[in-house]
């Protein structure tokens, strides 16, 4: 192939790559211009996505209302809480899963993976009565508790312990340590690619769900980001420039879980358990 014709090949699959990247690229662009244009300022043409007049009034108005905090103050404590529960007991369920024995393990693993097929939907009126009946209504133990461990996390964890030998665990018991030992100095280590996934995933579930708060919170004071931003919406007109101002403010804490933890994403799709 000469010169030429690997350039131009080159050259087209980068017009092919670049179309897609464009269209998931647009969204945000529109959301950060119409971020940075005063009120009344609306994009009417492709044109007017680039701001004439830039302006950082709106981060600023956002940031200065009261509600604006207590949502992200909320939306934080609620994702962490959610992370660090599947952290542990998706890590401990899907260990005992993966390397432990037990009577009618593998049915009980396809009970667990059978709720993952059932529509959230379904589950929601029995979840909002089971909070009622507990007193739970508007607090945060009714967002975090049912929370703590799902069954997605089991599956991931489970089926990456699964992959790790045997024998570091009968090498460790013959040193005398107890099978929590295993699991938390040697396991959990080796399972940091997993984890690393359980947490974006977790925390970006989290932080955007919008329909568990809405039923189970009736007060300002519980309400989370995705409330929140709802909220900019009125009944004749929409706040866009500072609607678009908060959804720039609250993608953040997701990008920076997602810049700090991706590492582990391509460690466990490049490494082994066990170097030789």
């Amino acid at each position: 192939m000469s010169h030429r014709q690997s350039t131009l090949r080159t050259s087209i699959v980068f017009l092919v790559l670049l179309i897609p990247l464009i269209v998931m690229v647009f969204p945000y662009l529109y959301m950060i211009s119409m971020s940075l244009k005063g009120d009344g300022m609306i994009i009417k043409s492709f044109t007017d996505i680039f701001p004439k007049q830039i302006t950082l009034q709106n981060y600023v108005d956002v940031l200065g209302s009261g509600p604006f905090g207590r949502y992200f103050l909320n939306s934080t404590i609620i994702a962490v809480s959610v992370v660090v529960g599947n952290i542990i007991f998706g890590s401990m369920v899907g260990y005992a899963f993966a390397k432990l024995t037990f009577v009618g393990k593998n049915a009980l693993f396809m009970i667990i993976l059978s709720t993952m097929m059932i529509p959230f939907q379904v589950t929601l009126i029995p979840l909002f009565l089971l909070m009622r009946e507990l007193g739970w209504i508007d607090t945060y133990a009714a967002l975090i508790i049912p929370n703590l461990i799902a069954p997605m996390s089991i599956f991931l964890m489970r089926q990456y312990m699964s992959g790790l030998p045997n024998e570091i665990i009968e090498a460790a018991k013959i040193d005398g340590s107890t099978e929590f030992g295993v699991f938390w100095r040697i396991i959990l280590p080796l399972a940091k690619p997993a984890v690393g996934v359980l947490i974006i995933v977790q925390f970006l579930g989290s932080w955007n769900n919008f329909i568990f708060p809405l039923i189970l919170t009736n007060s300002e004071h519980m309400r989370t980001l995705p409330l929140g931003l709802a909220l900019y919406k009125g009944f004749n007109s929409i706040d866009w420039v500072h609607m678009m101002a908060a959804s720039c403010i609250s993608t953040l804490p997701v990008l920076l879980v997602f810049i700090i933890f991706q590492k582990y994403i391509i460690a466990g799709m490049t490494s082994g358990a066990v170097k030789e």
